[in-house]
């Protein structure tokens, strides 16, 4: 059966025939009056028509004051209402496409040695696929990951379904059940690789992300996670604490303040603090800051995406600054020794059983930038939205600083990793909750099926790419989920107690993606997100959103991770020095 979900599809094949070169025929000439629609013989005789096949029994119609005369319509002039004409055009279209399916959507068919059908799910336009996901991402009512919401919306069975990006099919996989199936496989039934090459450039192709080979990948993690250890991270935590007392230093009583700034500046400051180990003069600073920006505002910049001249962009040349840093303190670190810093950790890891074995200079450059990434956009936006959530939500704050102040009075000022994770519930109730509400928009890095296989009930054909959709899994969890989908608005859903009763607890949760892949510095930008809440309950007795209420919550539409439109700008109304 035929089904016109798209109307994309039929408007490109309509195009394609009319203006472009399709099979080896030429384009026809077309004239357009207010009175008539005339398509010129113009077509050569070639061998090859049959995409063009369902157009030749349409002979005549007339009924009204449209002329049609066209070469697939080997008649005399014929006229035919607009209505009838396009209802015509429309159906031989369709079919077109239909028939021509594998010509159209390359790569998309199922494999007929087994039983079970595809997911369902439009494909889009032919050849390309869903556009949508670059130029529907997202708008100010739901934020990014806008297609991939709509796109569930119309399936039968919302945890799995399929759509097309540049020409690759690809199915998307949510709820828990799915997601280990399938990514339990990683490396064998399905692999890591890039639809578009443009995210290699900015990423490198060496580390935890993207590295398709199992062996090198379990090794790099082991190495990797000699500088993710408990003592790795206690050992972090000072400087933590300092990189978020100074940035609260900077909050002054009754005026306002950008959060997404601030927070971005405080991430970015453990970036080149603890994670590169560099030691930045105030200059420095200040271009590091637009540097990093720069380079991982490409992610959703659809010429660096999509254009040729990735060299002559803002996020190459970024990419190169930081690179060069990063290739300078590798080599201070081989000249004087290590020095605390992750990136220390990073260059004098080595294999217990081998110590001769180390990280190659490529697989530290590419993982530094991939931690860079991970912990300084991603903990920002992540803490943005919670300053967001605060201010909405005046008692869920309240809380926050009473347990702070209350570890103050039981065993003073400092702070702890230990104490964090122990004596500190609410806050850690307050992040997750965050993460449930507002994760990751996208889908991570995309996998391919290396054979075929079903989940679900449905067939994932060899080569068709295989992703996950955190916040859709996060949708789904029954333990949580409400039939108005209420569960996850920031304003009726944001409800940090449910992580503190098992009965009410979560059940499908993967803010850090799941598998063999699972983020390997999740401590980190746990503690990091926790060291700054925790000082901020302690510093600022009450504060104001100036933009936002509960009425009028809007996001900004492309970002990694869902952020406040506004950046959340608060008006601190009472400050604790």
């Amino acid at each position: 059966m035929i089904k016109l979900q798209d109307f994309s599809t039929i408007s490109l094949l309509l195009f394609i025939a009319r203006c472009h070169s399709v099979s080896g025929f030429a384009s026809p000439s077309v004239g357009i009056s207010s009175s008539s629609f005339i398509v010129r013989d113009q077509f050569p005789r070639v061998a090859n028509t049959n995409a063009f096949a369902p157009l030749r029994p349409l002979r005549s119609a007339v009924t009204g004051s449209t002329t049609l005369k066209c070469a697939l319509l080997p008649s005399v002039v014929t006229k035919i209402s607009p209505p009838v004409r396009n209802a015509l055009l429309f159906g031989t279209a369709a079919v077109a496409v239909y028939k021509n399916r594998r010509v159209f959507y390359p790569g998309s068919a199922p494999d007929p040695s087994f039983s079970e059908p595809l997911p369902e799910g439009s494909l889009g336009c032919p050849l390309f696929g869903n556009l949508g996901v670059v130029v529907n991402s997202g708008d100010a009512q739901t934020g990014p990951g806008k297609f991939f919401r709509e796109q569930a919306s119309t399936v039968s069975n919302r945890k799995i379904f399929k759509y097309m990006f540049f020409g690759r099919p690809t199915v998307m996989l949510s709820g828990m059940k799915n997601v280990k199936e399938a990514f339990n496989t990683e490396f064998k039934r399905i692999k890591t690789g890039v639809a578009i090459n443009s995210f290699t450039r900015l990423f490198g192709g060496n580390n935890l992300l993207l590295i398709t080979d199992q062996e090198r990948h379990q090794y790099m993690r082991k190495l990797l996670g000699q500088s993710m250890t408990p003592e790795a991270i206690n050992n972090a935590v000072p400087a933590l604490i300092a990189g978020a007392t100074n940035q609260i230093d900077s909050l002054k009583s009754e005026s306002t303040q950008e959060m997404e700034k601030l927070l971005t500046a405080f991430t970015l400051d453990v970036a080149w603090r603890q994670i590169l180990g560099l030691d930045l003069k105030e200059d420095e600073i200040e271009k590091f800051f637009e540097a990093t920006d720069d380079w991982i505002g490409g992610i959703t910049n659809l010429r660096v995406i999509l254009l040729p001249g990735f060299e002559r962009t803002k996020a190459a040349k970024a990419l190169s600054y930081l690179k060069t840093l990063i290739e300078r303190k590798i080599d201070d670190l081989n000249s004087n020794g290590p020095d605390g810093s992750t990136m220390s950790y990073m260059v004098y890891a080595r294999d217990e059983e081998d110590e001769t074995k180390r990280l190659t200079r490529e697989e530290i450059i590419d993982n530094a930038l991939l931690l860079i990434l991970a912990g300084s956009e991603t903990a920002a936006s992540t803490l943005t939205v919670s300053m967001l959530a605060l201010g909405l939500h005046k008692d869920v704050f309240r809380k926050l600083r009473d347990e702070q102040l209350d570890l103050v009075t039981r065993k003073g000022d400092q702070l702890t990793r230990a104490m964090l994770d122990k004596d500190c519930p609410y806050l850690d109730a307050v992040i997750k909750e965050t993460m449930r509400l507002k994760p990751l928009a996208g889908t991570g890095a995309l996998r391919f099926a290396q054979e075929t296989f079903t989940i679900d009930g449905k067939q994932v054909p060899k080569g068709y790419g295989v992703a996950f959709n955190i916040r859709q899994t996060h949708e789904l969890d029954p333990a949580v989920q409400l039939p108005d989908g209420s569960h996850m608005d920031i304003v009726q859903g944001f409800k940090p107690e449910r992580w503190l009763n098992e009965n009410t607890k979560p059940t499908e949760y993967m803010p850090f993606g799941y598998g063999p892949r699972f983020c390997l510095g999740y401590n980190l930008a746990m503690a990091e997100m926790k060291v700054f809440l925790a000082l901020f309950a302690r510093r600022v007795g009450d504060f104001d959103l100036v933009n936002m209420s509960a009425d009028n919550v809007t996001w900004q539409k492309a970002s990694i991770i869902p952020k406040p439109a506004d950046g959340a700008v608060i008006k601190v109304k009472s400050l604790v020095k």
